[in-house]
């Protein structure tokens, strides 16, 4: 999914290279209101859409870490588990030996 994710991005900056690279030079020939308007919603729009992306890749990076941050927990549960059976073992030959 990752790798389709990227080609996507990929092709998205390209598109919005091609589009903006012929808004600029038309800009260049005749600057009108109407194609600032244009220009500046363009821009907009990818500002929007690379927020959008840095923003996923945040959140997919926090649930990463909790994952990680869980299944740490788990393990030292685990392990704290397995400590004290051996310990309620361990008690239990003293109260056997001792009564």
């Amino acid at each position: 999914m990752e790798k389709i994710k990227l080609l996507k991005e990929i092709e998205f900056s390209n598109n919005f290279e091609l589009v903006s690279t012929k808004l600029l030079e038309w800009k260049k020939r005749k600057p009108t209101p109407e194609l600032n308007k244009l220009i500046k919603a363009v821009t907009d729009w990818y500002v929007y859409t690379f927020e959008l992306q840095t923003n996923e890749g945040f959140r997919n990076k926090i649930i990463e870490e909790y994952r990680g941050d869980k299944l740490r927990a788990i393990e030292r549960a685990r392990k704290s588990e397995a400590k004290v059976e051996d310990l309620e073992k361990e008690l239990n030959k003293y109260k056997i030996a001792y009564g």
